[in-house]
């Protein structure tokens, strides 16, 4: 698991929780955290709602990587 940055990004003050993984689409931008720590940030690749998973291309190392979103909260944000 990567480092955790250690808050959100402040430039994502419009950043909403999402609560229910099938209302995030290919291509939406997200973060993922637990409590005030961002673990990922990037754009969603796939998700499968009924495995509560994400599949998103981290924008800092640009790897892909499966979130289980049981785990972590997610966000939705601007590009």
């Amino acid at each position: 698991m990567p480092s955790a940055s250690t808050s959100p990004a402040s430039s994502n003050a419009s950043a909403r929780r999402i609560r229910n993984v099938s209302s995030v689409h290919r291509g939406d931008h997200v973060e993922i955290r637990s409590g005030n720590h961002v673990y990922y940030r990037g754009e969603v690749r796939d998700t499968a709602p009924g495995l509560a998973t994400l599949w998103l291309r981290d924008e800092e190392t640009g790897v892909h990587t499966a979130v289980s979103t049981e785990d972590f909260a997610v966000w939705l944000t601007e590009p």
